[in-house]
């Protein structure tokens, strides 16, 4: 039979880490010339959308390449060696979300 202590253990669900700010990065005049990563999160419909964004980037805004890439799931933070290939391969990037 268990006894009763009279302690109760509260637990704190918030974050313990800060993020850093980085702030926003300088906006480019246009795409024209540019890579442009898109960043698919796996939620229904995004791939769908982003193959028909990835057309218009290219025939309508002029990038001249598309990188495409998934997390791996919609409910997670996204790779670290993912972002770091968009950032590194990439002068702009588009997270998308859909459903």
């Amino acid at each position: 039979m268990a006894r009763a202590t009279g302690m109760i253990e509260i637990l704190d669900p918030t974050a313990e880490d800060v993020p850093e700010e980085l702030g926003l990065s300088e906006t480019p005049p246009d795409l024209k010339g540019k890579v442009v990563g898109l960043l698919e999160n796996r939620k229904y419909h995004a791939d769908a959308f982003l193959g028909e964004l990835k057309e218009v980037l290219l025939k309508e805004y002029g990038a001249a390449k598309v990188v495409y890439a998934t997390k791996f799931t919609y409910s997670a933070a996204c790779a670290e060696e993912t972002l770091q290939s968009l950032a590194d391969d990439c002068d702009v990037v588009i997270h998308a979300i859909a459903d």
